[in-house]
């Protein structure tokens, strides 16, 4: 499945649309390093958090010019966190999540990449952890945090 990598930092439109139904099918979200039980409510507040910073955006995969994957990206000085990754339901088991990741990692350009996971996304990411030769780096009684050298892969 061809995927397109577009920044999403203000969801408009159809692309807000979208988001709201790919982050929806979350049944956890990662807001400020805490896991919380997905509402419209909190869909809602994830997306207006991306309004803002320069440094917060939301890496989107595009296939025929709707949004069928998301993920949270907050870049700092070397560094890149990932959280909230999600494929929606009726694309999933399409390469989707991991073509999102690969072009996300591509844009990284030599940072330190965290991959911040919930307990549900860790156990359902196994293969891709190893794949991505993942380097594990904390828990939290909700989370499990992995380094990606972004190098080590191609697009």
């Amino acid at each position: 499945m061809p995927v397109i990598l577009r920044k999403v930092t203000s969801p408009e439109g159809q692309d807000h649309i979208d988001l709201t139904k790919t982050f929806g099918e979350l049944k956890e979200l990662i807001v400020d390093d805490q896991v919380i039980e997905n509402s419209d409510t909190f869909t809602e507040e994830l997306l207006q958090r991306h309004n803002q910073p320069e440094n917060q955006w939301i890496a989107c995969a595009f296939f025929n010019d709707r949004i069928i994957g998301a993920m949270s990206v907050e870049e700092s000085t070397g560094q890149m966190k990932l959280n909230n990754l999600t494929v929606r339901q009726v694309t999933r088991d399409r390469g989707v999540g991991h073509r999102l990741l690969d072009l996300t990692l591509a844009e990284a350009k030599g940072k330190v990449v965290l991959l911040e996971l919930t307990r549900d996304q860790n156990v359902r990411m196994k293969d891709w952890l190893n794949q991505y030769s993942a380097e594990f780096v904390s828990n939290t009684a909700a989370t499990s945090l992995y380094k990606i050298t972004p190098s080590e892969h191609e697009v």
